[in-house]
């Protein structure tokens, strides 16, 4: 992970062994491409997923010793790999960022050094007064970074559930209910009472606060909110793990 005050990049860097994933030329390769995809040209939007393509013909340069200086991503990701004895693969990207009055925050878990870890979270807070103070935003926004590793939210907010995610989950959940052989009403009612239980783990606004269970992350920005003198909001957020969605074969 790289970052400043107004972006922040994700690059996921795969190998095969825990072995290698603690070789410094790995994790030196790692902190690079995140901090060289920082560095790139603004692409102009908030949310910025990218695939290895978008950078692997730009150039880096890799001051290690055991490197060999300036070359292209493509050619640094083949002589880690050549030099580590393992496929060595970039497979991802993420870039969060904000053009308000506000901050992105992160959270890295699993962290060996500064920068590197298996699991990221991303988060901008925006206020609506730029005049507001950013340090109580960073505060809280490095907190919901790490609330989003550990809770897992889907979406940001109720509204933002398709239409069609809703009714998936509301079929699912009427199966299950009419197992129970309740009348028709009483069905209905626990469907609707397990539908708000699944916004409660599903929608960020709506999830208790991992830190503290008494209160929910929509309460936590209007706390904020009245701290700072004005509205702030959540504009974008962003979960990655190494590995998620990758089939394994089964050992």
């Amino acid at each position: 992970m790289a970052g400043d005050d107004k972006r922040a990049v994700v690059v996921e860097l795969n190998c095969e062994t825990d072995f290698v994933a603690r070789n410094d030329v790995f994790q030196y390769l790692a902190s690079s491409l995140a901090k060289m995809a920082l560095s790139a040209q603004d692409p102009g939007k908030s949310v910025f997923p990218f695939a290895p393509a978008y950078l692997e013909s730009m150039s880096i340069n890799l001051d290690h010793p055991k490197l060999s200086g300036e070359t292209t991503v493509r050619n640094a990701v083949t002589e880690v790999a050549a030099m580590v004895g393992e496929n060595v693969k970039l497979r991802r990207g993420f870039m969060l960022s904000t053009t308000a009055h506000g901050v992105v925050s992160s959270y890295l878990h699993t962290c060996p050094q500064p920068d590197l870890g298996r699991v990221a979270g991303l988060v901008t807070l925006e206020a609506e007064d730029s005049s507001a103070p950013l340090d109580a935003l960073k505060r809280v926004g490095s907190s919901i970074a790490m609330h989003i590793v550990a809770a897992r939210p889907l979406f940001l907010s109720k509204e933002l559930v398709s239409a069609a995610a809703v009714e998936n989950e509301r079929d699912v959940l009427r199966t299950q209910a009419e197992r129970s052989g309740k009348p028709q009403m009483a069905i209905e009612k626990m469907v609707e009472g397990r539908l708000r239980k699944y916004f409660e783990e599903a929608v960020l606004l709506e999830q208790k606060y991992v830190v503290n269970d008494s209160t929910n992350i929509k309460t936590l920005l209007s706390d904020l909110s009245k701290e700072v003198g004005c509205k702030v909001t959540i504009g974008n957020f962003a979960r990655m793990e190494v590995g998620e969605g990758i089939e394994r074969p089964e050992e």
